[in-house]
């Protein structure tokens, strides 16, 4: 059925149209809607992920689709995000175009991922949706927290602290480390026990921390991933 098939392109589409109002707001540098907007696209990319499961009908152009609305949301949106943050805030002038390394390696991530197989257990490197939402989150945080200022001053050390980001964001993209994915086989503790504990401790942080908490929650879905992929290494041996 042809209006069947088409379900996760449309949420494709959602997706890269969410993105595209996410470059808008950010161009009057209004990081909380633009964040709005990129969650929007993160709930979307799942959604067309979901369905393209849910009916088995996993196609080539929804592939290539998905990858160049990805490209879009999650590829150019955090550079010109971190763009924005570098902008008139460092001694070193142009330094602010390294932001856009990150829509460089987003770009060599959903190539590589194009032409991979995918695992329902764990996923290779940092996924751009994530990678997005930290520096979302980030820009919210540095914007509108009073307590970051005083980093805010000290231009050296906040261009340190960036450009570090930015370089630690690039190498996880393409990197070889195993992050657990959040696709649920089944409800069972012991099949999905790491993604379990993750959820928990990740609400329990949000209504702590409230917003400052997602920049945290991905840092620790990092650590996570290492630490049980590690683990379940060393029991294998």
């Amino acid at each position: 059925m042809i209006t069947k098939k088409i379900i996760p392109s449309i949420f494709t589409l959602l997706n890269l149209f969410c993105g595209c109002i996410s470059i808008i707001f950010l161009q009057s540098k209004n990081f909380y809607y633009s964040a709005i907007a990129s969650l929007f696209s993160i709930i979307f990319d799942f959604l067309d992920g979901f369905f393209s499961r849910l009916i088995k009908n996993e196609s080539l152009f929804g592939k290539e689709l998905d990858s160049l609305a990805d490209m879009v949301s999650f590829g150019i949106v955090p550079s010109i995000i971190v763009f924005l943050l570098l902008e008139k805030k460092t001694p070193i002038p142009f330094i602010e175009y390294l932001a856009f390394l990150i829509s460089i390696v987003s770009a060599c991530r959903l190539a590589l991922f194009n032409i991979k197989k995918s695992s329902n257990n764990h996923i290779i490197g940092l996924t751009t949706p994530v990678n997005t939402l930290f520096f979302s989150s980030l820009s919210i945080i540095i914007t509108k927290n009073p307590m970051i200022n005083f980093i805010n001053q000290k231009k050296i050390i906040y261009l340190v602290i960036m450009l570090f980001t930015i370089l630690l964001s690039c190498y996880l993209l393409v990197s070889r480390i195993r992050m657990f994915s959040f696709k649920f086989e089944n409800f069972s503790w012991k099949k999905n026990k790491i993604r379990y504990i993750f959820l928990l401790i990740s609400v329990f942080l949000l209504l702590i921390l409230h917003l400052t908490a997602l920049p945290c929650i991905v840092i620790f879905y990092i650590i996570t991933s290492i630490y049980f992929h590690r683990l379940k290494q060393k029991n294998s041996y």
